[in-house]
């Protein structure tokens, strides 16, 4: 007849793949356990193993769905090893490991054995095995495992150890663990460990080395035109036309070609003296003068180079103008034209970063300092309305420099909080699907213009803000609330916020509320920053 009022221990099988053999032992020693002590005490150890006890499912990484379906559940596990250690998963070297882990950071007893029996170098992957032996030196003065020879010891030793932790269990002599486990959720400044310790930062990215790399080499390209001259330009004939037309390209002069185009009347190459123009000057003179060079009427000149221009566009490749003259000329209006240029991504960057370096941020964590750990965790900050600055007010980087930073990734670097050795990043970012340039799936015969490719870096910048902040923004009369999650977190663990909190005007106070699975009350507490 059944049993009334039975307790049961759920036991976590956690072995890689060269030791499934021996959960048939692992089984039989539990069956053997419940007939002898579990029947008489009304107790009942069950096993639980990945293989019978879980589920497809979504949402998720692999193994962080095995831990909420089972693992933590778990009263005690078990674990083998020999020669393999697994695969790594986020946060750990092996799915054993994360499970061992999880059990041990909450005071759950784990059971685990290395098996010490002869290996086959030539079958055995030694990388694997070395990761296995890393793990045992890293637990040898911790207590927690045993050494076995085969199947008969384990069987031997596992038996006993499972009476030696359960049954002061089922006479009461201890309870399951020796203390009540609580978690207890802080939130904290990433650089202060004090409570009460809350500072506001600042960018220095005009500072930066990027930055002053970026000026080097400007003025390096300076100094080399500074050190090659061209003999001054032949004029000719002053009273002669400065520009001359050339008949149109023998191709353009077929009857198909033209109604192909449609109806022009005059197609024509305008030949020109290809001077430097007063943009590329004042841009040019404007940073020299600011970095105390002095540039001399000599340095923008060109020789006698020519310029053509074409007076259509050409459907057919390039409509830009082509040029005349000596390589040396060519060479030098190249060399003047990729200064402009640069000094003109250059005045971008500081304009952009003039304005991050401005914005007052704060780096927040919420640590998780008991002795268990929790999840479910929804945090809300409380600002006095006006002061937040949200990620959709930054302006846009400039057209010659938007690439560049999003090739480098800058959005994270900036906005993101970065790993410690004491405080992991946010867990919980979306995963963001590649854009088409990221692909390779631009049509290189259907050319998008500078300013369509500017529109389409714009939105890709966007949406790197937008993984970021996973802040949900809702307002009322007298504040920004700001809302964002963190699944699980665990103990003597703290983990960064999403993003860090900009700031337009500096706040006298934050607010803010933690509800989460494990702590029955909301938490409630207040930031009050640092003056800088």
């Amino acid at each position: 007849m059944p049993r009334k009022g039975i307790t049961a221990y759920d036991l976590l099988i956690s072995c890689p793949g060269d030791v499934l053999d021996y959960l048939d032992v692992i089984k039989e020693s539990v069956e053997s356990f419940n007939r002898v002590f579990g029947v008489i005490n009304n107790i009942e150890v069950v096993t639980k193993h990945w293989s019978t006890d879980s589920y497809p499912q979504s949402g998720d990484k692999p193994q962080e769905l095995l831990n909420k379906q089972f693992v933590r559940d778990c009263d005690a596990a078990i674990a083998i090893f020999w020669t393999k250690f697994g695969t790594p998963t986020d946060k750990y070297g092996s799915g054993t490991e994360e499970e061992i882990e999880e059990m041990l950071s909450v005071g759950k007893q784990v059971f685990m054995y290395f098996l010490d029996a002869p290996i086959n170098p030539s079958k055995v992957d030694m990388n694997q095995y070395q990761r296995v032996l890393d793990f045992r030196e890293k637990y040898k003065d911790r207590g927690v495992y045993a050494v076995i020879k085969d199947k008969h010891e384990l069987q031997r030793q596992f038996t006993n150890h499972l009476a030696l932790h359960f049954l002061p269990l089922i006479s009461g002599e201890k309870g399951a663990t020796n203390e009540k486990l609580n978690p207890i959720l802080k939130v904290r400044d990433i650089n202060a460990l004090a409570k009460k310790d809350y500072s506001l930062y600042k960018n220095n990215l005009c500072d930066s080395k990027f930055i002053d790399d970026k000026k080097e080499d400007i003025i390096k390209k300076i100094q080399v035109l500074k050190n090659i001259g061209l003999p001054a330009r032949v004029v000719d004939d002053p009273k002669g036309p400065e520009d001359t037309l050339k008949e149109p390209p023998n191709y353009l002069k077929n009857i198909d070609i033209q109604k192909l185009m449609g109806n022009i009347n005059m197609v024509s190459e305008t030949m020109k003296d290809a001077d430097i123009s007063d943009n590329w000057k004042s841009t040019i003179k404007d940073f020299a003068e600011k970095n105390e060079i002095k540039l001399d009427d000599d340095f923008w000149n060109v020789g006698d180079l020519k310029k053509q221009i074409l007076q259509f566009k050409n459907p057919f490749g390039n409509s830009g103008p082509s040029f005349e003259g000596t390589e040396e000329e060519k060479e030098r209006y190249t060399l003047l034209e990729e200064l402009y240029w640069d000094v003109k991504a250059y005045n971008e960057y500081i304009d952009y970063f003039s304005y991050i370096d401005v914005i007052s941020v704060a780096k927040l964590a919420i640590s998780n300092v008991g002795n268990s750990y929790d999840e479910d965790i929804d945090v809300k900050l409380i600002i006095p309305k006006g002061r937040i600055l949200k990620h959709s007010d930054l302006p846009y980087p400039g057209i010659n420099i938007i690439e560049e930073l999003l090739e480098m990734k800058f959005t994270d670097f900036v906005f993101s909080i970065q790993e410690s050795d004491t405080v992991e990043k946010y867990g919980y970012y979306p995963i963001q699907p590649p854009s088409y340039k990221d692909m390779g799936m631009i049509n290189p015969l259907n050319q998008i213009s500078a300013s369509e490719e500017y529109e389409s870096d714009k939105e890709d910048y966007r949406k790197s803000l937008e993984s970021l902040f996973l802040y949900r923004v809702f307002e009322n009369e007298e504040n920004d609330i700001l809302t964002f999650h963190i699944e699980y977190l665990k103990h003597n663990t703290t983990m960064a916020f999403p993003s860090v909190l900009m700031f337009k005007d500096t706040p006298p106070y934050i607010e803010y509320e933690i509800s989460s699975k494990h702590v029955p009350e909301v938490l409630k507490g207040k930031l009050e920053f640092k003056q800088e």
